[in-house]
């Protein structure tokens, strides 16, 4: 979801408001859009990162490692060879496994083939492990180690009595440092990290973020092909906060709209068009293959297309991570009004994905049942804030993203919880850039009644409720009090859920929202118990600087059977058993010799061959006189793409190429410690 829920309100309540310097753009406009497109094809132009995203020391391994998918004897491993000469080269990729942090009793290890064609990426479905197991891992490869990545088999039956995830959301690179996924890399007692989505954002550089974050920027181009959804996947996975809690801690991912195009169904986006932006199934599939290159999941071996799947803990839970974007999804509707809204045929996830998951969750034998879900799946009532001549109508047409737009499917999953007597169902989703408590019950199905209270539940006691949802802040996409001021951001929070005054019509119109925040930014901790869960949100202070506070904000739990929130008297306690830190070095490659610091380094030439543009993103270490040029193969200078002193940092640099002959050339170049000379086709 690109905009905040504020922000859209305050526009039409007609609050006049100005930003301060940290400037939100809203990316909905076609000329904004038009304007970057132009940009790209007509100049040449170089953003830098933060400085501190590029290590040297870890060459070649510069984006680190990652795991993800744990089942209870096997688990993805990741990670990412740089190579410092051609960018046509395959190589071999050594990886191992072990119990301890030295590496010494290693129980897995093999070998891996990457080449230029998968980004240099290397994925390692680890199998034969122990289950409920802490492992080590690294990587090999042109005579140097990565550093050392820590993961967690998941248990078997009833191994496990107390789970602990991290839930995540929405991490906009130019909006903002990364510090929630630091302060969760500190944490020593997770099983996994559960991310919900909108792990990149594919917009432009300027068009959607902190535009006074110079450090934060990327790339001038919109992603839209297979190199440039690299490309900014490369970016990402280069911040050291990224970095660092895919070092600590398995990942469990799906994707939103933003890991192709915002507000993204099954047939095109908000934020595509054809004519523009090319044929919107091509764009699913580049986009698809960039993310399975850069993400540890677990792809499907019958259908890349399905990202939905199971993930067992033991007797404890079950999780299941579900699509409600590309492989199902209805175009959206935005008129509440329309009976078309209403129509039971009409879906969001999809007929064989939906009744994949009434299945599993009535043939689930575990305690609790999770469901990572992208969308808000609660029925949220906002009409309350139209002021005329705005009517709740005009306010409700605007949020129909979530599944407040498929209304009878959800009605249908809520039907076959409360009919097949399935106790304790957890929702989990992000996308909001909010922080949401909900009971879930009935909820209205017509047009008629659309916006009303939800039917058959009482607040008091949370009768009617039959499972429960929680709603993660975002890491840093814009929420609400970055689109406005601080004070109409917590009126608005208060009169979320809240009667409202005479002669205001005194009802609650959210009475199943518990919890609501509209402004920090974080991330949830759930706390699975055989009792009970408990999410606990926690928040970070700063955006705009890294900062490691890690602010504990509110919790609330669901016990076993009630299946309703209740407030809890504050946060849980981590857990007794803490588990070792993985080193923040790397391990010396024995009978090789120390080389001189690396203080340049090229990460990739997207796209690589090339049309009428590419772009090199590179990195520095230190001040540097950098000098680019693109040569022939006799080596004549055929374009000098850069010659002046940058700061450390990582650069993006955007070649023009429309008026070049098809063929092969060089690019060279760097600074004065360290040369490049990498191949480039030019279609």
């Amino acid at each position: 979801m690109r905009q905040s829920l504020l922000f859209v309100l305050i526009a039409l309540l007609g609050i006049s408001f100005s930003f301060g310097q940290a400037t939100i753009q809203s990316p909905t406009s076609g000329t904004s859009r038009l304007n970057a497109k132009v940009f790209k094809m007509g100049r040449t132009a170089a953003s830098a990162s933060a400085a501190n995203n590029f290590d040297p020391a870890l060459a070649p391994f510069y984006h680190g490692v990652a795991s993800g998918d744990p089942m209870s004897n096997k688990v993805i491993i990741w990670t990412r060879v740089t190579p410092e000469t051609s960018n046509d080269t395959s190589f071999e990729v050594i990886w191992r496994m072990a119990t301890d942090t030295a590496m010494t009793n290693v129980v897995a290890q093999g070998t891996f083939t990457t080449s230029f064609e998968r980004d240099y990426t290397v994925k390692i479905d680890a199998d034969g492990l122990a289950s409920n197991t802490t492992y080590y891992y690294e990587f090999e490869a042109l005579n140097k180690r990565s550093l050392r990545g820590r993961t967690k088999t998941a248990p078997n039956t009833n191994e496990e009595n107390h789970l602990r995830f991290a839930v995540v959301s929405c991490s906009n690179y130019e909006a903002g440092y990364f510090n929630a996924y630091g302060n969760i890399s500190r944490r020593n007692d997770l099983a996994g990290v559960i991310h919900l989505g909108d792990y990149i954002y594919e917009y432009p550089a300027n068009v959607y973020g902190d535009t006074s974050l110079l450090d934060r920027r990327h790339d001038t181009l919109e992603t839209v092909d297979l190199g440039q959804y690299r490309s900014r996947y490369s970016l990402y996975r280069l911040d050291p906060d990224l970095r660092a809690v895919h070092q600590q801690h398995p990942f469990i991912n799906v994707w939103d709209d933003h890991e192709t195009a915002n507000d993204a169904w099954k047939g095109g986006a908000e934020n595509h068009t054809d004519s523009t932006e090319g044929d919107w199934n091509q764009r699913i599939i580049e986009a698809r293959q960039a993310y399975y290159e850069w993400i540890p999941i677990r792809e499907n071996a019958v259908d890349s297309n399905i990202i939905y799947r199971e993930l067992p803990y033991g007797d404890l839970l079950d999780i299941f991570m579900v699509d409600t974007r590309i492989i199902g999804r209805d175009s959206q509707i935005n008129d509440v009004l329309n009976p078309a809204l209403y129509d039971p045929s009409r879906t969001l996830l999809g007929d064989s994905q939906r009744q994949w998951l009434l299945d599993k969750l009535s043939n689930s034998t575990a305690k609790w049942k999770l469901i990572g879900n992208q969308v808000i799946f609660s029925q949220l009532n906002v009409g309350w804030a139209a002021v005329p001549p705005q009517t709740a109508t005009d306010v409700e047409n605007i949020f129909l993203d979530i599944w407040d737009g498929y209304p009878a499917e959800r009605l249908k999953i809520i039907n076959h919880i409360e009919t097949d007597s399935i106790d304790n169902v957890v929702f989990v989703t992000g996308d909001f850039h909010s922080t949401f408590a909900f009971d879930i019950a009935d909820t209205v199905t017509n047009d008629a009644a659309f916006y009303a209270p939800v039917p058959n539940y009482v607040d008091s006691t949370g009768e009617g409720s039959v499972a429960v949802k929680f709603t993660t802040p975002s890491i840093s996409a814009a929420n609400f009090d970055e689109n406005i001021d601080p004070i109409t951001s917590a009126g608005l929070e208060f009169q979320f859920n809240n009667p409202f005054p005479a002669p205001l019509p005194p009802n609650n119109p959210n009475p199943h929202m518990k919890n609501v925040d509209l402004d920090r930014h974080g991330y949830t901790l759930v706390d699975i118990r055989d009792d009970s869960v408990q999410a606990n949100w926690y928040y970070v202070g700063a955006l705009n600087v890294p900062d490691s506070s890690d602010n504990f904000g509110s919790a609330y739990y669901t016990k076993t059977g009630e299946n309703r929130l209740q407030p809890a008297m504050g946060e849980s306690p981590i857990k007794t058993e803490q588990d070792t830190v993985a080193p923040a070095t790397v391990r010396t490659t024995p009978n090789v010799k120390v080389e001189a610091p690396i203080t340049f380094a090229v990460m990739g030439i997207y796209p690589n061959p090339a049309g009428d543009r590419f772009v090199v993103q590179y990195a520095l270490s230190e001040v540097s006189d950098m000098e680019l040029n693109l040569r022939d193969l006799q080596g004549r200078l055929i374009k000098n793409m850069l010659n002046e002193t940058q700061a450390p940092g990582v650069y993006e640099l955007l070649v023009n190429t429309s008026e070049l002959a098809s063929g092969i050339y060089i690019l060279e170049g760097g600074n004065g410690n360290n040369r490049i000379a990498k191949r480039v086709v030019i279609k």
